[in-house]
């Protein structure tokens, strides 16, 4: 089998031209992913260190879990905190990336299609009246909600990034800038996780 059978039976460039999937607006839906994956990544390590864990020559209780069960982790652990900056700053990243994901999930789990110009994702729909376990998600792809997204999502990995590290401290971390980018982070990811999101209001 040759590429070219592929690429002609496929015809992959047709399809995301008639999706509105543009190398820009790709470029940003994959940072989203990327950075969703790598956030996943250093929660777990995150949680090694605030717990003191030493993986070494065990299985951890983090392994396989799903995201939400690692969440929940981190959310045990900031409940044991005295009120202050690193309670904040943990509840907060908590919160903010549960609605990452959401987005996350209504991305790389939603049927892709398209409202006119813009290229929307459609996760669990119940357009033949069919019952279904898990609620209905959706997601428009314009650039300026990607961008606000893709921002929104970087804040939440450089702060899993630093939770990871033994030479920071969690009071560092939780530094003014940390917690003021991390509201904003907050707000940008509840609001386009939401199913009461309007894609014509402009907000930001």
């Amino acid at each position: 089998m040759t590429a070219g059978a592929m690429r002609e039976y496929g015809r992959a460039d047709f399809i995301q031209l008639q999706l509105g999937l543009s190398p820009g607006i790709g470029e940003k839906i994959a940072a989203i992913i990327t950075f969703a994956g790598s956030i996943e990544y250093y929660l777990e390590r995150a949680l090694w260190r605030l717990r003191r864990i030493d993986p070494r020559g065990i299985r951890p209780d983090t392994d396989a879990r799903v995201i939400n069960d690692l969440i929940s982790m981190l959310e045990a652990f900031a409940a044991d905190l005295a009120p202050g900056d690193e309670k904040l700053l943990l509840d907060g990243w908590c919160k903010s990336t549960r609605y990452g994901f959401t987005i996350r999930h209504n991305i790389a789990h939603g049927v892709a299609m398209k409202f006119g110009t813009v290229l929307a994702y459609a996760r669990n729909p119940r357009w033949h009246g069919e019952m279904r376990k898990r609620e209905f998600g959706d997601f428009w792809a314009d650039e300026p909600t990607l961008d606000l997204v893709r921002d929104a999502m970087a804040v939440l990995l450089r702060i899993a990034i630093l939770l990871s590290r033994e030479e920071v401290s969690l009071n560092e971390i939780a530094s003014p800038a940390a917690l003021k980018a991390l509201r904003t982070a907050r707000s940008v990811l509840a609001e386009f996780a939401s199913q009461d999101y309007n894609p014509s209001f402009e907000k930001y």
